[in-house]
């Protein structure tokens, strides 16, 4: 199987995968052969806004569904756990499942259990947050706080405000949901720094961070100059790809690309990682990039560390194999979550998964 290796920090080559009797996957880029599938070889992705705490909370899908499955290798589940719920994703769902996952703990206390979980002071506890985040381990990665109209009631910042005291005690970045004001969005910006992940950040709603040309607006531009990185979160109803476009047509493409995966979008109009990456190439990003944007770049979100795509004996270790294709993929409405149709030119396609080392076709 000749590939197309697309490993950020190194030149893209080509070269033939190689299956020994067990599925050990070896990749020889001295005699690639010639390339007449237009395949493609990139490292393990890492989807950074999933949901994923299975049969508890009222979205929740088994990170199998949003991992393995469709060629994803890590998730971070977006917040579904707080402090007083996250022992049950921890001992009850993670080991069920085969594809890893890393949290970012919700500033409200129970999580996702209904969806206004920062609406009510009684639902936050800093100290207890604290606490759990510790007691985790390195399970945690983040703070999760859903800063919009919606979701805090007449709460306005002071969940917000909360969890940027719970990140700066246990020194772990903050990911914001960012949606409908109150509060403004120039207030929840103003509040994030080095290394914070504003998710969702090509919404259509009222309030957005950006300009009718694709410029950001004064707030998000100081936010992304302090470090703070856009991150897609497409989501059920958070991706405009009329905002998406612009943006990236005026220099502002994502650090990370994810799905915000969850029982009410799988299908449709997310369905998986991939269907975001395509909306993303038809948003002018390319391939090369993509790849970049759901594997090292969420990496370093998570302070994840990096493995080699090839270790000294050329076995290749966790990848995945896809394809770009002009065929839009059967039983699938490409539109965004304002309803759009979007016709993309090509459709990227995961075609397997390699595994610690074992190739499974997908």
């Amino acid at each position: 199987m000749v590939v197309t290796v697309l490993d950020p920090g190194s030149p893209a080559r080509r070269g033939t995968i190689h299956l020994d009797a067990t599925g050990t996957a070896t990749l020889d880029t001295a005699n690639p052969g010639p390339d007449d599938q237009h395949l493609y070889l990139g490292p393990g992705r890492l989807d950074l806004h999933t949901h994923v705490y299975d049969g508890t909370t009222q979205l929740a899908l088994h990170p199998d569904r949003a991992g393995l499955s469709t060629g994803v290798h890590l998730v971070a589940d977006a917040g579904s756990a707080g402090q007083m719920t996250v022992r049950g994703l921890i001992d009850y769902v993670l080991p069920t499942a085969e594809t890893d996952v890393r949290l970012f703990l919700n500033i409200g206390s129970h999580g996702l259990v209904h969806l206004r979980e920062t609406a009510d002071v009684s639902f936050l506890d800093v100290d207890a947050t604290v606490a759990a985040v510790a007691a985790c381990g390195d399970l945690v990665r983040g703070i999760k706080v859903r800063s919009s109209g919606a979701i805090v009631g007449n709460m306005g910042l002071q969940p917000l405000q909360l969890a940027r005291l719970v990140s700066r005690e246990v020194a772990l970045p903050l990911m914001v949901h960012i949606g409908e004001a109150p509060p403004l969005i120039e207030e929840v910006l103003d509040l994030l720094g080095e290394g914070d992940v504003i998710t969702h950040c090509y919404h259509g709603k009222t309030g957005r961070p950006w300009l009718s040309d694709g410029q950001p607006i004064p707030a998000l531009r100081a936010a992304l100059d302090r470090g703070a990185l856009l991150d897609v979160g497409h989501g059920a109803a958070s991706f405009d790809v009329t905002v998406a476009r612009a943006a990236v047509q005026a220099g502002f493409a994502p650090s990370t690309i994810s799905t915000d995966l969850h029982i009410r979008n799988i299908g449709g109009p997310v369905y998986d990682l991939a269907s975001v990456m395509t909306k993303m190439m038809y948003c002018g990003m390319a391939v090369d990039d993509i790849v970049t944007a759901v594997t090292t770049s969420p990496r370093r979100a998570l302070q994840e560390p990096t493995a080699p795509l090839l270790d000294d004996q050329g076995r290749l270790g966790d990848a995945t194999v896809f394809r770009l294709t002009d065929q839009q993929p059967a039983g699938r409405d490409c539109v965004d979550a304002m309803g759009r149709t979007i016709v993309p030119k090509q459709h990227i396609i995961p075609v397997a998964v390699i595994v610690k080392g074992v190739y499974r076709s997908l």
